[in-house]
């Protein structure tokens, strides 16, 4: 997928840059335990929520969602995101 030049400021060049070598996970048990890694890490903390935006994490997570197959890992997408898209001001750890 392409990402527009706004989606790809404050990304690694690794991570939006082209080549034959890039390809997705083909296991989606890896997939589910990657995305799953992340939710657990959005859950522990708004701290840990702060870090995972600044790396421009739901980025990442929305353009997978958008190829991904399985019904299970697109849930926990899902639930990543709401986790990155709420609104924390005002509001206790």
């Amino acid at each position: 997928e392409e990402l527009d030049a706004d989606d790809r400021t404050g990304l690694d060049p690794e991570l939006w840059l082209e080549g034959p070598d890039k390809v997705r996970e083909p296991d989606t048990v890896v997939r589910l335990l990657l995305v799953e890694t992340l939710l657990l890490l959005c859950a522990s903390g708004r701290k840990s929520r702060e870090v995972i935006r600044a790396r421009r994490a739901y980025v990442v997570l929305r353009t997978m969602d958008q190829s991904e197959q399985d019904e299970d890992v697109s849930a926990r997408v899902n639930d990543c995101v709401q986790y990155l898209r709420r609104d924390e001001e005002g509001t206790e750890e």
